[in-house]
């Protein structure tokens, strides 16, 4: 009898995933100081070339929860106008898989002083597997279930463009341009299908002196027929270097961010996520860690940008050379 319960949870998992819409991207905050992991469209905002390593673990308390690793960077490839990014992803639960690979480009047009457009395009390829012989319960090795791992494949594109004017950003893109009733599939028993997607962001970091800023950020997203996604943040940075900040999301989670800046370009963050309703209350949260590594970069000034940087460098250099000294006599030799 045991058995067969055990044969009949397979086949209502291979059911459910056989048509599934799946989550196309995984819930993050890191995008809070790392924003190219929203959108590629902010390659380059900071004038930097930057890479990221990203662990999340969600839903803890369950046996089986997802968990997600990720890298994602951009780089300069023409006079800091063009550049390019990429970010790879893998995203397992219980019997699903999910590899995404990303690769974009991103223009920076300036359109008069202090403001810019960034224009974005980007390619994205997707890899779904399920394997029932990992379903919790079950013997991996039992011969009715020791085939039945499906896989299939999908590709889609987007575009997106975001204004810039000082600390302000507002954006627009379409992570995933093709819709709801196009089927990319190469196996016709699992059909993945990649949902049309839209997100709109806005940003603003306020400057209260030169220890203390607050950062304000918002996402709006809607996939296929989900209800929109709404997410908002606020985060405390200190001396331009460390920061503390909270999440909200409106599936009723609250998420609590922690990082810095640690040395010569490499930063750390930590977050912590708390279901407070719906099907996240009493999921056991989620952890995330993230590392990342900014090149040719100096100071402790993480969340200014490189041409401020250089701007405030050369100012400093330029005082320290108009300083003139008052002129130094020697009395005691005029008195021989």
């Amino acid at each position: 009898m045991i058995r067969l319960q055990k044969y009949i949870i397979v086949f209502v998992l291979l059911i459910g995933a056989i048509g599934m819409h799946g989550q196309q991207l995984p819930t993050s905050t890191q995008y809070v100081f790392n924003p190219y992991a929203l959108t590629p469209t902010f390659a380059g905002y900071t004038g930097y070339s930057e890479v990221f390593l990203d662990y999340r673990n969600n839903w803890t308390g369950i046996t089986g929860s997802p968990q997600t690793f990720s890298a994602n960077g951009f780089g300069n490839i023409y006079k800091e106008k063009m550049w390019l990014g990429g970010e790879v992803m893998t995203d397992k639960t219980d019997i699903l898989s999910v590899f995404r690979a990303n690769l974009s480009y991103t223009y920076k047009l300036k359109v008069q002083n202090d403001q810019y457009l960034f224009f974005g395009i980007w390619t994205t390829f997707y890899q779904a597997s399920v394997n029932a012989g990992n379903a919790i319960g079950i013997d991996p090795n039992d011969p009715l279930i020791n085939n039945n791992k499906l896989n299939s494949s999908a590709f889609n594109a987007g575009f997106g463009i975001n204004y810039n004017w000082k600390n302000l950003n507002v954006g627009f893109s379409i992570p995933s341009l093709f819709g709801l009733n196009a089927d990319y599939t190469t196996n016709a028993a699992f059909n993945y299908q990649v949902q049309r997607q839209y997100q709109f962001h806005i940003s603003y970091l306020h400057e209260f002196d030169d220890s203390w800023q607050l950062q304000a950020f918002s996402v709006f997203q809607k996939t296929g027929t989900v209800p929109i996604d709404v997410e908002l943040s606020l985060m405390v940075i200190y001396l331009k270097r460390f920061w503390l900040g909270t999440l909200y999301r409106n599936g009723g989670v609250l998420a609590l961010n922690i990082g810095g800046h640690i040395y010569n370009g490499f930063v750390f963050n930590y977050s912590y996520e708390i279901g407070l309703s719906g099907i996240n209350n009493g999921s056991g949260g989620a952890h995330e860690i993230t590392i990342g590594y900014r090149f040719n970069f100096s100071g402790n000034n993480y969340f200014q940008k490189k041409e401020d940087n250089c701007s405030a460098t050369s100012k400093k250099r330029k005082t320290t050379r108009s300083i003139s000294y008052p002129e130094v006599k020697d009395y005691n030799l005029r008195k021989n």
